[in-house]
């Protein structure tokens, strides 16, 4: 690989954007790498938002659904009362 090397300020991710055919396998691998978050702050937000929406009324939900709340959730279309249930259990209706 003889590539000159990148100065500080250049934008990795769109460098390595610009090389992904030239180099596919290591594009891929810097893609993946450069992913991941560096902090640990949005992976236990995801768990707080989770233990929100998962109650002890509300434990059968599948993943497919809990996925699809946590990520209507973080884009900001529900907020934290939408997604909860009306109040209103079956059993408990005459």
């Amino acid at each position: 690989m003889k590539e000159p090397t990148v100065g500080r300020d250049t934008d990795i991710l769109k460098y390595w954007q610009s090389k992904q055919y030239q180099y596919p396998l290591i594009g891929s691998i810097a893609k993946d790498y450069l992913a991941i978050p560096a902090t640990s702050a949005d992976s236990e937000r995801v768990f707080s938002v989770g233990g929100d929406i998962i109650t002890k009324k509300r434990n059968r939900l599948s993943p497919s659904t809990l996925r699809y709340l946590l990520c209507l959730r973080n884009w900001g279309v529900l907020s934290q009362g939408d997604d909860e249930d009306s109040g209103d259990d079956a059993d408990n209706e005459s």
